[in-house]
């Protein structure tokens, strides 16, 4: 198996928080349960469960040692759910910035497998998870005609000017 250096995600990550911050702004009121069909999560679901996942890695694989926060009553608001991706991002960001947690293997509860997968893959798997919904919460804007602006991209960094 090839092996690849690690990568710093955290940057990136980071701004990814600030935007879906930014998304829920522009959410309209009346809309934050709207779904564009029955089946599908509503903009609240899809943050709530942004949260919940970043909650579940640290406290159920990584096991910082952290309860996590009833998410489901604070995060009612708009306010409440705001505050819960910043909660949610701060408390993965020590994880995110320690090479020794990063390296190190954990123990994955899958199923009836126990598989051991790195820090690395762990991070890179839940970065994968907040973009895939942000491009939810994106499409839900477009389907209700709301501008937005142009998630953070390569091609956008590219435009501004890399930072």
């Amino acid at each position: 198996m090839t092996t690849f250096p690690p990568l710093d995600i955290t940057p990136m990550w980071s701004r990814i928080n600030e935007e879906l911050l930014e998304l829920l702004d522009l959410v309209p009121d009346d809309k934050i349960d709207w779904s564009p069909k029955p089946e599908m999560w509503n903009f609240r679901g899809i943050l709530l469960h942004i949260c919940i996942g970043r909650h579940g890695l640290m406290q159920v694989i990584v096991q910082d040692g952290k309860q996590s926060p009833d998410i489901f009553r604070e995060a009612q608001t708009r306010d409440g759910l705001k505050e819960q991706l910043r909660v949610s991002w701060q408390r993965m960001e020590p994880f995110l910035s320690d090479p020794e947690l990063l390296s190190r293997e954990y123990e994955v509860p899958y199923q009836d497998q126990r598989p051991r997968v790195s820090g690395h893959w762990l991070a890179f798997g839940q970065l994968e998870h907040d973009v895939h919904h942000r491009a939810d919460l994106v499409h839900y804007l477009g389907l209700l005609g709301v501008e937005h602006p142009e998630p953070d991209t390569l091609a956008r960094r590219l435009r501004e000017g890399l930072t």
